[in-house]
């Protein structure tokens, strides 16, 4: 949500939205301490290990309307979930993910890569801001 809607929120309404987002604003005084509490957890990266690498997300990215709704979808393709997993770490993330999982002759470990993807789509420490 752009900081120019969340001004225009009651301190009421801030509160609520930050309780929608896992973050306490009960003990804070103020809008903008409200809404520099709530900017700060949005930008927060978290850290997933997976395969001896440690990836970093950006918390906000699996909070994307867009993202989660194809994330959602019962079936994917191969293809599919490649973009989501491109889109969630990043290319150059992802292109670390891929070369991890690369044997010598250029076989790409299919279950390498899924357990990248289940381990990232279930951290905990992405779950909430």
């Amino acid at each position: 949500m752009r900081r120019e809607f969340l001004m225009e929120m009651t301190d009421a309404e801030i509160d609520e939205y930050a309780g929608a987002l896992g973050v306490d604003t009960t003990r804070l005084r103020g809008q903008k301490a409200k809404l520099r509490l709530i900017e700060e957890r949005r930008e927060r990266v978290a850290t997933v290990s997976a395969l001896g690498m440690e990836l970093e997300v950006p918390v906000k990215r699996l909070h994307d309307k867009r993202l989660t709704d194809r994330i959602r979808k019962p079936r994917h393709t191969d293809e599919e979930t490649e973009q989501i997993m491109r889109e969630i770490l990043g290319q150059e993330q992802f292109d670390a993910v891929v070369d991890r999982c690369t044997d010598e002759d250029g076989t790409v470990d299919v279950d390498a890569m899924a357990l990248v993807y289940v381990k990232v789509l279930t951290s905990g420490e992405l779950k909430i801001f």
